[in-house]
């Protein structure tokens, strides 16, 4: 082979290379929607307001949490080189009262439906164990 078939060889494999990387970006791209549909195909579906409204609701119960309470948090503290008192570690322990609070902000908003479906999944899972 001359150097000219070569680096035509070349250039033409290269565009198939690129071509098929291009398929298989696109494929990609479809799989990734096709997944997220699949995963998205049971959720119940909310409008626009309904997503706002619970939006606010969580704001709202976020809002209404005192952060400044420092009962809401556990502090250790240690003597740094210099003798001066600082805090080693810090950590908030009252997350299940901000749990709490916005969920009760949520609950405001809906109602719940009534699953039968979901009582049977419930009791099968019990009969397996």
């Amino acid at each position: 082979m001359t150097k000219q078939e070569l680096e035509l060889k070349l250039e033409t494999l290269q565009k198939l290379l690129d071509e098929k990387a291009n398929e298989q970006a696109s494929y990609a791209s479809q799989i990734r929607d096709l997944e997220k549909q699949l995963k998205d195909i049971n959720k119940p579906k909310l409008t626009p307001l309904q997503f706002d409204e619970l939006y606010q609701a969580i704001e709202q119960g976020i809002e209404s949490f005192d952060f400044d309470d420092i009962d809401n948090y556990e502090t250790d503290f240690h003597i740094d080189y210099d003798n001066r008192i600082a805090i080693e570690s810090m950590s908030f322990h009252n997350a299940d009262e901000l749990v709490r609070i916005i969920n009760s902000n949520i609950l405001e908003l809906f109602a719940e439906a009534e699953a039968p479906e979901d009582e049977i999944s419930i009791q099968e899972h019990l009969n397996q164990d």
